[in-house]
């Protein structure tokens, strides 16, 4: 921890040195539906490629949000959790990740590092979930570099044993966003993860750390006395929320084009009343029928390259996708069909979620 002339803290380091170099965070997401692949890139700062290097407010991938988290749900890039001791007595832990705490990015990040690619397979039942960080860098040992960030700080004496690639991570402990309060005692959690991610769960570092901030802790004011409450009334059976439907990559294969859809995230099956569709009409020549999940629910005969279907074939559990699951559409043409997906357009109504394109 640095400290300013009046001995405030101004900022505090991690360390890091391991056999391969420190995940930055998640740069890519791959996500795997029974409706193909979605990959999503995510703004990280670029590792060293020759020499260490340094950077300052680094960007470290995807979000908790977005998924920047490992197996076990903890952040990638590398966190600081703050427990304020002072205003919880008996609970020191409250801040830390393990009991819904704020993870904090670095302000700095020195020596080396890289980026990782989470994969998850939903086509599985629960998800598979694999991390894969990118290859290492060159290694640089303790040598931190930094000079044009204002230089790393010194390597803690005794000296560490060095594995080939070392880092450090810096906190600005003046940031008014901390809200570090004088008086205080605080509790600092830190987590930190490796660059081969071989551990059940994911592979991480933990460490803590207390310290009183200094300064004249503010005179408390007295609690008013609560206001009685009426007793809740009871709660409410929550409505089903209907998921986010993905549709996949069309394919085209001779008279055919194959659309899937996935249903996700919610708690709602989804009903498909309605759709259109456009196509050009040479070379595909008529619409044949249209099948879903092998059922067919629509076999009228249409041309002119164009059809709005208000009333389907079928039951309503036939043109239902449930929950979590994945639902098929297959459209025949008279003719082998236009592989073009762009000369295509498709829109399906899912009751209750809305409309979903399905093409191009």
């Amino acid at each position: 921890m640095s400290v300013d002339a009046n001995c405030n803290p101004t900022t505090l380091q991690m360390f890091y040195n391991d056999e391969h170099a420190m995940t930055l965070g998640i740069r890519r997401t791959v996500v795997t539906t029974c409706a193909g692949s979605t990959e999503t890139d995510y703004p990280i700062s670029a590792g060293p490629t020759a020499t260490p290097t340094c950077v300052i407010n680094p960007l470290v991938g995807a979000t908790e949000d977005q998924g920047g988290t490992d197996t076990s749900d903890r952040p990638m890039f590398p966190a600081m959790f703050i427990t304020d001791v002072t205003a919880n007595p008996g609970n020191e832990l409250a801040g830390d990740w393990q009991f819904g705490g704020r993870a904090i990015k670095p302000d700095a990040v020195f020596g080396t590092w890289k980026g990782a690619v989470k994969t998850i397979d939903k086509t599985t039942n629960p998800a598979t979930i694999t991390v894969t960080p990118d290859a290492d860098p060159p290694t640089n040992n303790w040598n931190l570099d930094g000079a044009t960030c204002g230089g790393a700080n010194p390597v803690p004496t005794p000296t560490p044993t060095n594995q080939g690639y070392g880092a450090e991570c810096r906190w600005d402990l003046t940031n008014p966003s901390l809200g570090l309060i004088p008086g205080h005692e605080y509790r600092l959690y830190f987590m930190v993860h490796d660059g081969d991610q071989n551990k059940t769960g994911g592979d991480v570092g933990q460490d803590c750390v207390f310290f009183v901030m200094p300064g004249t802790a503010p005179t408390p004011t007295a609690t008013p006395s609560p206001t009685p409450t009426a007793s809740p009334s009871p709660t409410s059976t929550p409505t089903p929320t209907p998921g986010i439907i993905s549709a996949g990559n069309p394919t085209f294969s001779g008279k055919t084009v194959t659309i899937k859809f996935f249903n996700e995230t919610g708690s709602s099956q989804v009903l498909i009343p309605n759709l259109s569709v456009t196509w050009h009409q040479s070379p595909n020549g008529n619409l044949q029928n249209i099948k879903f999940n092998g059922t067919t629910i629509w076999n009228t005969s249409t041309g002119n390259g164009t059809l709005t279907a208000t009333s389907l074939l079928g039951t309503t559990a036939q043109r239902t996708i449930a929950a979590g699951a994945c639902g098929t559409m297959v459209i025949t043409f008279q003719n082998n069909v236009d592989t073009v997906a762009a000369d295509y357009t498709g829109t399906a109504n899912f009751n209750p979620f809305g409309t979903v394109m399905f093409l191009p």
